[in-house]
């Protein structure tokens, strides 16, 4: 790629400019429902349809607003994510030339996200008739055919709505996943990191107060990302968490060497990618005891997540020294009520980490 880039990237930029000097047209406006999918790849899908051109538009953070449209007006069977983007939907509406919303299935050879996925843009277009059009390419990694090829046709049937320069997709093309790679490598944290980490030799919260001495509590916070991130959606858990100066860690963060380690104890396969990462985590934690406890988000209505939450639950089990907190939301879930798990969950951490300190004293 940086080949490419040290050769071209003259050629191509006077490429890009003669269009540019032709087209004084206002750009098209590309929308991107603040939800799902877009937590995990908004940086490849933003930097794609900026550098052919596009203005992109995303909805405004979840709000009360956004949340009555998508109580209102999504199906009553779907998860509460899913509902939150039919509101998300419904906000850039009249705003945008265009939806990007991919019916994406699988970045992995056997793994599989949620199926909803595949088909939501299909069914937004099939109960709202008078959207703008959905661009909605099909990529699914455990697909024969959906290879590395699949994704430069994917990029050129996208790239020729913007522009008809080629040599301006490529480069986007290949300046999106160069940063999306560069986004990932900063989120997860390496396996010698995650032990530093264990070990109390740093912490990851800034906002996090050592001054007093005694290290702050350390909760693992597992959950899908566009609810970990969501702070509407979360009740605002991580907000509370920093406030009571405690420590996070999430799922995303985890390396995938250890979620994977841990997914090759299972006897069967966890084919939902994302549910993997969660369940990695939980095993994790609970395996080396590293945390004072483990919170995990679960939507409800969702499948997988009930997959997942159920496999947590019966691990936790197993080994009860880490306690678990599962919190299930839903449009009727109240911050207050959170609240008061949370307070609960903490004063719990706190007794049992007093005893183990009167006990290592006894001893």
């Amino acid at each position: 790629m940086s080949k490419l880039k040290n050769t071209h990237s003259s050629e191509i930029n006077s490429s890009i400019g003669k269009s540019e000097k032709k087209n004084n047209k206002r750009p098209l406006r590309v929308g991107f429902p603040r939800a799902l999918l877009y937590y995990k790849f908004y940086v490849l899908w933003t930097v794609f349809f900026e550098t052919l051109g596009a203005k992109v538009i995303v909805s405004p953070l979840t709000n009360k607003e956004i949340k009555d449209v998508s109580v209102k007006s999504a199906p009553d069977e779907d998860c509460y994510s899913t509902k939150l983007y039919f509101g998300h939907v419904l906000f850039l509406k009249d705003k945008v030339d265009y939806f990007f919303i991919p019916r994406f299935s699988s970045d992995h050879r056997t793994d599989i996200s949620c199926p909803k996925f595949i088909g939501l843009a299909e069914v937004l277009r099939s109960i709202f008739p008078d959207l703008p059009p959905i661009l909605m390419p099909y990529y699914s990694k455990a697909k024969d055919g959906h290879g590395k090829i699949r994704l430069f046709k994917i990029a050129y049937s996208l790239g020729f709505k913007f522009t008809k320069n080629p040599f301006r997709i490529l480069y986007s093309f290949v300046k999106s996943f160069r940063k999306y790679k560069q986004y990932h490598d900063d989120l997860y944290i390496s396996e010698d990191e995650l032990k530093r980490w264990e070990k109390d030799e740093f912490v990851f919260n800034k906002e996090i107060s050592t001054t007093d001495g005694t290290n702050p509590f350390k909760i693992a916070l597992v959950g899908h990302s566009y609810v970990i991130n969501d702070s509407y959606a979360s009740l605002r858990i991580k907000e509370m968490l920093l406030a009571d100066n405690v420590e996070i860690i999430t799922s995303e963060q985890l390396p995938k060497s250890v979620i994977e380690h841990q997914m090759s104890k299972l006897d069967f396969n966890m084919y939902f990618r994302y549910e993997r990462e969660i369940l990695g985590t939980v095993m994790h934690f609970l395996e080396n005891e590293t945390v004072d406890g483990i919170l995990q988000l679960i939507v409800f209505s969702c499948g997988p997540d009930s997959i997942g939450g159920e496999m947590a639950s019966r691990f936790s089990r197993r080994n009860q020294n880490v306690p678990l907190l599962q919190l299930t939301l839903d449009e009727l879930s109240s911050e207050a009520g959170v609240r008061t798990r949370l307070e609960a969950f903490l004063d719990l951490i706190e007794r049992r980490r007093k005893i183990k300190e009167s006990e290592m004293i006894c001893q």
